[in-house]
């Protein structure tokens, strides 16, 4: 329990260092991709229910 809290606190300093050092262009950019895949997957789960709700009542 201790060795976890421990890489979690680990990996949120790391992050805020690498975050700070990384520019704002490349943060928009992988902001801008994280968006068009959650987009996407969203579709995907959106036609998915869909179809399953098509599937149950016809």
């Amino acid at each position: 329990m201790i060795k976890n809290v421990y890489y979690l606190s680990l990996g949120v300093v790391l992050g805020a260092i690498l975050g700070s050092l990384v520019c704002d262009d490349t943060k928009k950019k992988i902001t801008k991709a994280i968006q068009s895949k959650a987009k996407k997957l969203s579709g995907c789960i959106k036609s998915l229910s869909e179809e399953t709700v098509h599937a149950i009542n016809g």
